[in-house]
């Protein structure tokens, strides 16, 4: 088999599976497993995949930046936003986590629905300012330019001296086997505060980000009580996750 050729069978069956694994990779094609380790380093040099012990996962396909984020799925995060908000009730204390999707649920809360909103997101705390009735409470810290949010000790500990009944948390990532996953690992620190302090999570996530992998892990998915993602999900990769005890909803 061509080198090229089992490249490709390498990135469809990862595809399907969501994982592969060298050795087996190795007895499929009939080569040596250092032939397959040779070809999954080189797809992960290229961005296609991500190296793991033993074997490769997917890539999660979005920009690591705020600023890069903005101008992708963006109909797909409306979609995912107007429903989220869906789930809000009168007198909730929310956490409402960093990024764009967040943001997009925190511009689709109500008028008229009463919360108060607990935010280390400096886009969601300006677009709630003029919210007439939502309290806002902006969590202190350093401010990580490149996510426009709060990190470090004073923020994880400002969350974890609230309890809220929800948690909006955004990911980079969500992989059946692995979790939820992002690209700084303070931003990790941030979103397990969130997750310890609140008593039900809903995570927002585009369909492209379900199935794939970031380097730093915020929490298995037993962490998940509801995914909102949109029509364009994976069915393979819902189906799974929903086996794994997490509700989906599309938007």
């Amino acid at each position: 088999m061509l080198t090229l050729e089992r490249r490709k069978r390498i990135l469809e069956t990862l595809a399907n599976d969501q994982r592969v694994v060298a050795s087996a990779l190795a007895a499929e094609f009939g080569v040596s497993e250092d032939t397959v380790r040779r070809d999954l380093r080189e797809l992960a040099e290229e961005g296609l995949l991500r190296r793991v012990y033993g074997g490769a996962v997917p890539r999660s396909p979005v920009s690591p930046t705020y600023a890069g984020r903005r101008g992708e799925s963006v109909a797909a995060k409306s979609a995912i936003a107007a429903t989220a908000a869906g789930f809000f009730r009168a007198g909730q204390v929310v956490f409402i986590d960093a990024g764009t999707t967040a943001l997009a649920v925190a511009m689709h809360i109500p008028k008229e629905l009463a919360l108060t909103v607990v935010t280390h997101s400096l886009p969601v705390a300006s677009a709630l300012a003029e919210h007439p009735t939502v309290e806002v409470i902006l969590l202190g810290g350093r401010v990580l330019k490149a996510a426009l949010a709060t990190v470090g000790a004073e923020t994880v500990e400002g969350y974890r001296r609230i309890r809220a009944d929800l948690c909006v948390l955004g990911t980079a990532s969500v992989h059946p086997d692995i979790g939820l996953g992002v690209f700084v690992h303070e931003d990790a620190e941030v979103k397990r505060a969130m997750v310890g302090a609140a008593a039900e999570v809903m995570v927002v996530a585009a369909g492209e980000k379900l199935g794939t992998t970031a380097p730093f892990l915020v929490g298995p998915l037993s962490i998940v009580d509801r995914l909102v993602t949109d029509e364009a999900a994976p069915d393979e990769v819902t189906r799974t996750l929903a086996r794994a005890g997490v509700d989906i909803v599309r938007g």
